[in-house]
Order: C-alpha cells, then structure tokens, then sequence
C-alpha cells in the first residue's frame, strides 16, 4: 500500500471512486445539509485541494494500482488572540469497505498529520457527524478526544 499524491491522470478516478462515494455517504446522513451539486454527483473534482498551498488530498494506492482510499485536509491559521501554532484539519476521509479495518485509514491520517507538521502545524482536528459511531471509535483509537461540540441550525 502506497500513500502519495494523487497523479494527473487519476483526478477522474479518485473522483469517482472515492470522493463521490464518501459525499453520498455524507449526504444518505444529512440530506438537507449535505445536499450535492450535480458536479459533485458527476465527477467531483480535486481543483479545491490542488490549487491551494494550505490544502492536500492524498490517495492510498494498493500494489495493483487500486485507489483504495483518500483524506484531504488543509492548514486552519491560528486567530491572533490566540499563542499556539496552526491546526491542520481534515476534511475528508473515505477506504472503499473492502479495505476497511485494515490499516488503510490509519495510514492516510499519518501521512496528513506528517503533511501539517511539515507546515508548523501542532494540533490535528476534524468532525464526526453524531450519528457515525464507528467513526468516533476509530477517532479515539487513533488517539483523538472530544474537545467541541459542533452546533448548528437552518436560518
């Protein structure tokens, strides 16, 4: 298994097999909040992620090529009443259920965390949707903790 960048000649594909399914899957929890522009149902594309410095999509790749896997993140500035260094944030993680429970999350969240040490971050944060249980639990296994709780409502 192999993490990296994703190559030019894979965008269609990571955005197919991987960013699509985590979207829908988003969207099947929180329909109203998560409702899909038809690009994204499409072929969602990595322009947000590769076009900016402080954003990265990184990819798991098996050893027969397969895309198995993605987690995309971005570098979160540090307020200015605040003394810590920045936060890097992931925005997105999805392992094709087949090669679930096998590692391949773990290591996408490393190489993000080694991708925000790299540019001075010193914490590492993301939201889990309430409901997702065995996300919370892989989260805390990972070595995470509740700090927040994230609220919301319709305006």
């Amino acid at each position: 298994m192999e993490i990296r960048d994703p190559r030019p000649d894979e965008h269609d594909r990571i955005g197919t097999e991987l960013l699509r399914p985590g979207y829908l899957d988003a969207e099947k929890r929180e329909p109203e909040y998560c409702n899909l522009t038809d690009q994204a149902r499409a072929t969602p594309s990595l322009d947000s992620w590769l076009d900016d410095d402080d954003r990265t999509i990184l990819v798991a790749v098996a050893d027969d090529g397969e895309l198995v896997g993605s987690v995309s993140g971005a570098v979160s500035p540090t307020p200015p009443i605040y003394d810590r260094p920045p936060v890097v944030y992931c925005d997105g993680l999805y392992v094709k259920p087949d090669y679930r429970r096998g590692g391949v999350a773990t290591d996408l969240l490393d190489r993000l965390v080694d991708w925000g040490r790299e540019r001075g971050c010193g914490f590492f944060s993301l939201s889990v949707h309430v409901d997702n249980d065995s996300a919370t639990e892989f989260f805390r296994d990972y070595g995470m903790e509740q700090a927040y709780r994230s609220m919301r409502t319709s305006i």
